[in-house]
């Protein structure tokens, strides 16, 4: 159903939101390095600056507010770029169609964090974000009675990779 809403192919179910986060970055291998806003959730930016870094993947945190900071942030091994919009908890927008055009420039795959708006009011797939992730735990869910989160895929590449790491 989750799929259906996003305009995927295929969504995993994992037991949190952080495990959703943390699944969709085994797209990634030891030596990548990928691009994420300046105000993330707080979560999601330890377990990039200091788990993940720790296994190998390299970080690069930016305000994508403007994109001139995304493309300057690109390197020759730079191959992903994690978005989250609106941000938590400042709530800052970004222009998603904007990183996938530079995204897709790059041949970098794009990873959002829809938790936030949910498929109801954002569906980054239809903005050209490869791999759409949520704490369903906050919205999805409407009480937070109930902790889980997703990995949605729109391509049989990541639903495969996906699908064989959960």
């Amino acid at each position: 159903n989750l799929a259906a809403l996003e305009g995927g192919i295929d969504c995993r179910a994992t037991c949190t939101g952080m495990a959703a986060i943390t699944t969709s970055m085994y797209l990634f291998k030891p030596g990548d390095h990928i691009i994420a806003g300046h105000d993330i959730y707080g979560g999601t930016y330890r377990l990039f600056a200091s788990v993940l870094t720790e296994q190998g993947l390299q970080f690069s945190f930016v305000n994508m507010q403007d994109m001139a900071n995304v493309k300057a942030a690109i390197r020759p091994n730079t191959k992903g770029i994690w978005i989250e919009t609106p941000s938590n908890p400042l709530l800052n927008t970004i222009d998603i169609s904007a990183l996938t055009a530079i995204a897709k420039a790059h041949n970098l795959t794009t990873i959002a964090d829809n938790t936030f708006l949910s498929p109801y009011l954002q569906r980054p797939f239809e903005l050209g974000v490869d791999v759409v992730v949520h704490s369903t735990t906050k919205y999805l869910n409407g009480h937070s009675d109930v902790v889980g989160g997703c990995v949605i895929t729109k391509t049989k590449e990541h639903a495969d990779r996906i699908s064989y790491i959960t």
